[in-house]
């Protein structure tokens, strides 16, 4: 009876891929400059969200409480004078007044031919986001009036149709910008004391609602300087982590260099190659490496003497 056996497979170990000194001497050297970048740059973008916010509740605020005192909603005169002269702030992009228990409405931006687009856009917001305060805009103002010249009967004016055209053509530049502005809503209140503003969160003082106030805020200009800090921020990082990428690639050069040439000596000692001698001086380093070179150096000598003795002819001590 003839039993055949298989073979078992041989089993290949497996390489585990080497990460060279090179390599992780510029991980050790960069990962750190580059993580201390990020956390500063993450730390700065928060301190930037909550500074814009502060700054835009004080100018909300103030403005705001220059309204409260002032405003008579029953004088519409006097009303679009103050809400001309308050937009006429760098600042303030839009007004938006609503008198309690009246369908009357005053709404005013520091851009008057595009009332009635930033008014719907703001209506859009209100309905879509309740009680949201961040309202970013996207300038589509040269399609809605590309729609309304397309919209025009027949008979209308050639007068209107070049005002289109010509506000198509001056919008055009803008055209798909974003603008990002601060939405804060206030409620005007009559006390026996005088009025007072009521901000959301906060409680309801006694007496009856006047109005309520929406105001946007843009903080372009001061947002550009933050993010021009925050830019500086992270090529600084950047240009550290290449000078120590730079700095660490020359150490490990001249440290690999030396181990290699150790390398290379003990392969050629294991060949039994002992009368080729290895110079510390040469390999040009001068710390604890130079100390393992020249006690490497000694140890060839002695096998090299050792050996010497061993083989036929040799000469004893």
């Amino acid at each position: 009876m003839t039993v055949t056996t298989t073979p078992a497979p041989l089993s290949v170990p497996r390489v585990r891929r080497r990460i060279s000194l090179r390599v992780k001497a510029l991980l050790i050297a960069v990962l750190p400059v580059l993580v201390l970048g990020l956390l500063t740059a993450l730390i700065l973008t928060v301190q930037r969200r909550a500074a814009l916010d502060a700054i835009s509740r004080n100018l909300s605020t103030s403005v705001a409480g220059l309204l409260a005192s002032t405003l008579d909603v029953q004088d519409l005169n006097l009303v679009e004078t103050q809400l001309r002269a308050a937009v006429a702030s760098p600042s303030v992009a839009f007004i938006d007044v609503q008198p309690a228990g009246q369908e009357l409405r005053f709404f005013t931006s520091d851009t008057p031919d595009s009332d009635w687009y930033l008014r719907a856009r703001l209506d859009e917001f209100r309905r879509d986001h309740p009680g949201g305060t961040h309202l970013r805009l996207t300038d589509r103002r040269a399609e809605a009036y590309r729609a309304a010249l397309a919209a025009l009967e027949p008979g209308t004016p050639e007068s209107v149709r070049q005002h289109l055209q010509e506000r198509i053509a001056a919008l055009e530049k803008v055209q798909g910008q974003t603008q990002a502005t601060e939405l804060t809503q206030v409620e005007v209140y009559e006390t026996p004391r005088g009025r007072a503003l009521r901000f959301p969160g906060t409680p309801q003082p006694p007496g009856a609602l006047l109005f309520r106030l929406d105001i946007g805020v843009t903080l372009n200009e001061l947002g550009g300087v933050l993010d021009r800090q925050l830019y500086l921020v992270l090529l600084a990082g950047a240009v550290v982590a290449l000078l120590a990428a730079l700095a660490a690639y020359r150490a490990v050069r001249g440290l690999v260099r030396v181990i290699l040439a150790i390398t290379d000596a003990a392969h050629h000692a294991s060949l039994g190659r002992l009368h080729e001698p290895l110079d510390a001086r040469q390999l040009g380093s001068n710390d604890e490496l130079h100390d393992l070179v020249t006690a490497l150096e000694r140890l060839r000598v002695s096998l090299h003497l050792a050996l010497s003795r061993l083989l036929p002819g040799g000469k004893g001590p």
